[in-house]
């Protein structure tokens, strides 16, 4: 049997050597590629964000390949730590390694902007002229332009309860509509598929139950009784029975009170829940996730009345009788029943 030429046998343990080295490092070579998405994105990194959670969010908007070799390729060239927070402009033409040093320049600036939960669309627009210098009067216009809501995929006559409360971060130059974009797109991502299933079971409209978590929103003080006081609204609505909410009667004066007078709860409004049956005509605040839930799973309970003790919690009675001793104890107290009641 003839040798086998030294030559060749070098080649022999040599090719599958360098195939196993190359073939790594192509396949890296191809991850860090454009994905020649060209639509522009706009990324909002957050403080804090680590190279890993900017990289699954470029992948999930199809600007790189690959999140783990975006990460790998910003830690070898020392960068992982130097990518800056902030708003960008970012499209998929360029290669991982153009997209890290857009990130490390100077991003489109950005204001952090908190919406507490519980405010009109109103408030929300005076809290965005104060803190984002928006137009107030552009925003509430907005809010109630039957043509933009319908783009936005509410079914509703305005936007109260679609304003999503949250912590956004906006860019310095967002208009009115951009932020309300953000916000209902927020509360469409929040009210997920299953919650809709779950409506179906309650046998509820989207509209319903938002109206409904603004006005529990508005009620609650303490967040664990959030669920009673929706099985409280909801078993009144069962019954046929009047909300009365004093909510819903600072809604329609458009102010908040510490107390309603008796004239107060007479105010002629289809919102004034003490002389009409049934839901009123819309949300009364925008609701947060808490309220939202409160309403899907409300508590299993008897309770049919609540009475707001002063210090954010609540008496919650079966019968009438039982109320009307629960209000006497606190007068009894010396702290007059609190407006914010069902009686």
């Amino acid at each position: 049997m003839a040798a086998i030429p030294s030559f060749t046998r070098l080649l022999y343990f040599v090719l599958p050597a360098l195939f196993l080295l190359l073939a790594p490092a192509a396949a890296w070579w191809s991850l860090t590629r454009p994905t020649h998405n060209s639509a522009t994105r706009e990324i909002n990194i957050q403080p804090g964000m680590s190279a890993r959670r900017i990289g699954a969010l470029l992948e999930g908007e199809g600007i790189i390949r690959s999140a783990r070799v975006f990460e790998w390729t910003a830690r070898l060239k020392g960068h992982a730590h130097h990518l800056e927070a902030g708003t960008y402009h970012l499209s998929g033409t360029s290669d991982v390694f153009g997209i890290i040093r857009e990130l490390l320049e100077a991003p489109v600036r950005f204001q952090r902007i908190t919406i507490p939960e519980g405010l009109t669309r109103r408030e929300v627009a005076g809290l965005l002229q104060r803190d984002a210098g928006l137009d107030s009067a552009r925003f509430v216009a907005l809010s109630q332009d039957r043509n933009f809501i319908r783009h936005l995929g509410i079914n509703a006559p305005s936007l109260e309860g679609y304003l999503f409360p949250e912590t956004y971060f906006f860019d310095v130059e967002i208009t009115e509509a951009d932020a309300i974009r953000l916000m209902v797109e927020e509360f469409h991502e929040v009210f997920a598929d299953s919650f809709h299933v779950r409506l179906d079971r309650l046998e509820l409209t989207l509209h319903q139950a938002v109206i409904l978590a603004s006005i529990v929103e508005r009620e609650a003080g303490v967040e664990a009784e959030r669920p009673l006081i929706s099985a409280v609204f909801q078993r009144r609505l069962s019954f046929n029975r009047r909300l009365e909410s004093c909510a819903t009667i600072e809604y329609a004066l458009g102010v908040r009170k510490r107390r309603l007078t008796n004239a107060d709860l007479l105010v002629d409004s289809p919102f004034n829940t003490y002389r009409h049956h049934g839901l009123p005509p819309g949300p009364i605040s925008n609701p947060g996730l808490a309220s939202i839930l409160a309403i899907l799973y409300p508590a299993e309970t008897d309770y049919l009345y609540f009475v707001a003790r002063g210090d954010g919690e609540h008496i919650f009675s079966r019968t009438n009788e039982e109320h009307e001793q629960a209000k006497r104890s606190l007068r009894f107290a010396g702290r007059r029943a609190p407006s914010r009641q069902t009686p």
